[in-house]
């Protein structure tokens, strides 16, 4: 049996035995792509598991909770105030290197709408 890895689309085979009961032969399979899983970076594997999850959400409701994801691993909430990492609350580039034309402007502000239904971020007009 030959099934594709949800991560890197390589194909994992699975030599089953022919003496093997049908019942455990779905286990065999299943214990063969975990062996491939393990090949992959827990980055990878992280991804691919938020991929299936978000699948299963409704599509309205994915940019909040891709937001949540990602706000917790960037940083903290305590009561309604998010605090980013000390890492990640320091900005590499200045502001002005990184927009310099008004069309890059727009594009970040954009970008940067936290995606909450009436969100002050969203650009007005």
């Amino acid at each position: 049996m030959i099934r594709p890895c949800g991560i890197c689309g390589g194909l994992v085979r699975s030599d089953i035995p022919s003496n093997l009961h049908p019942r455990k032969k779905a286990a065999f399979v299943e214990s063969d792509m975990q062996a491939h899983l393990q090949t992959h970076s827990f980055a990878e594997l992280l991804r691919f598991e938020i991929r299936q999850d978000l699948e299963e959400v409704p599509e309205d409701q994915r940019p909040v909770i891709v937001r949540d994801i990602y706000r917790s691993l960037l940083g903290t909430t305590a009561g309604t105030r998010f605090t980013l990492g000390e890492t990640d609350a320091q900005g590499i580039y200045a502001i002005d290197d990184v927009l310099g034309d008004i069309e890059l402007y727009r594009l970040w502000r954009s970008a940067n709408s936290c995606g909450d239904p009436g969100c002050q971020q969203h650009e007005k007009g």
